[in-house]
């Protein structure tokens, strides 16, 4: 059955050179049976090219597991910047956000623990990135869950503050 395909798929490529002497076919189709098909456009972009793009073939994903940890953990340093800047009232957008850092936090450091298991090896300590990475982000996270805990009794500004400064730190160990 195979050869046969290919038997029928031979003759229709060699007959396509023949063929543009008996049809009136469009100028854009080169059957140049030595050279893949091309078709003529005003860019100048050729199916070899095309093909052989990766960009154009596969296209990158919107979220995958990396990227679902990694906004997670932006998502809670972002949220932690912008829980210091609003107003201090209970109940407020400041809450809101403290509690948004502490819980986004809390959703980077479980899936990190998930993905990204076997980055993690003691062999090397601290001064392996990826090691380092998970202790500065869970302290970070750590900071945010002890803030919300303690507000709004008590000075709450200290775990928060340095929960944001070990979670920036430990992003940019990765990036």
């Amino acid at each position: 059955m195979i050869k046969k395909c290919a038997l029928a798929l031979t003759l229709c490529c060699s007959q396509a050179a023949i063929a543009d002497d008996y049809f009136s076919l469009p100028d854009q189709w080169n059957f140049n049976t030595t050279e893949p098909l091309v078709l003529a456009s005003s860019d100048s972009t050729s199916m070899t090219t095309m093909a052989t793009d990766t960009k154009n073939v596969y296209e990158d994903r919107l979220i995958t597991a990396n990227k679902l940890h990694k906004y997670l953990g932006i998502g809670s340093l972002g949220a932690a910047l912008i829980t210091g800047i609003m107003p201090k009232e209970e109940g407020g957008p400041h809450e809101a956000f403290g509690q948004t850092a502490a819980v986004l936090g809390i959703g980077a450091v479980i899936t990190g623990l998930i993905f990204h298991w076997d980055d993690f090896d003691l062999s090397n300590g601290f001064s392996d990135p990826d090691n380092l990475h998970l202790a500065l982000s869970t302290l970070g996270t750590l900071g945010f869950v002890a803030a919300v805990g303690e507000a709004p009794d008590g000075g709450h500004a200290g775990p928060g503050i340095g929960g944001a400064v070990s979670m920036a730190v430990g992003i940019k160990m990765v990036w």
